[in-house]
């Protein structure tokens, strides 16, 4: 008599949201490109707003600098956590979570009246960044076929490299044509439009 094994291997757990943001990739890379260009933005486009923060809130050199180094401290320490949250549950609405907190904090800046909070809502966009930022590639590898997934993360990279050399121009230019709070609420309006190409 024969005997027929039955395997008790466990059955793998499905993503939830295999196919990224939206079913057409071209889409799904919108979305992820104005999250990755706000990020790379608010890396350089502060440096040019310096002078008008510390005149407008009377910041010492020192606060100045943690003006810059309080968002890239938060982005790159907790890049890894971003990560394993959007393991643990789901690339997609951590990354769109990552999307408003970051639009938010952007706003709140604008809006600290004072020094301190300008940094603390700094720290705070930093953090949001590192939701964002690393579940991007993976939201990009759900949607592209492999066969064009090179070519995708070439654009993601280009995006990237794009919004960080161009920080200093749209920095300079808001805070010559409007203020320096400009320089952080433009993340308003690129932020609500990648969180409607993401929905």
């Amino acid at each position: 008599m024969s005997v027929t094994a039955v395997s008790t291997a466990p059955t793998p757990v499905s993503d939830p949201h295999p196919r990224g943001l939206r079913a057409n990739p071209w889409l799904t890379l919108i979305a992820v490109a104005l999250g990755l260009f706000m990020v790379g933005l608010d890396g350089s486009v502060v440096s040019i707003a310096n002078a008008e923060i510390a005149r407008d809130l009377n910041a010492t050199t020192a606060e100045l600098q943690w003006v810059t180094n309080s968002y890239l401290l938060a982005l790159a320490a907790a890049l890894i956590l971003g990560g394993k949250l959007g393991d643990r549950f789901g690339r997609r609405t951590v990354y769109l979570v990552g999307v408003v907190g970051f639009t938010l904090a952007s706003v709140a800046i604008g809006l600290a009246g004072s020094i301190e909070g300008v940094i603390a809502f700094r720290a705070l966009q930093g953090l949001f960044g590192a939701m964002l930022m690393p579940n991007t590639l993976a939201l990009l590898r759900a949607v592209f076929p492999p066969r064009k997934f090179g070519m995708a993360v070439g654009i993601w990279a280009m995006i990237s490299s794009v919004a960080t050399a161009l920080g200093p121009i749209v920095g300079g230019l808001l805070v010559q044509h409007v203020n320096w709070e400009s320089v952080f609420y433009i993340n308003a309006p690129i932020g609500v439009i990648a969180l409607v190409f993401g929905l």
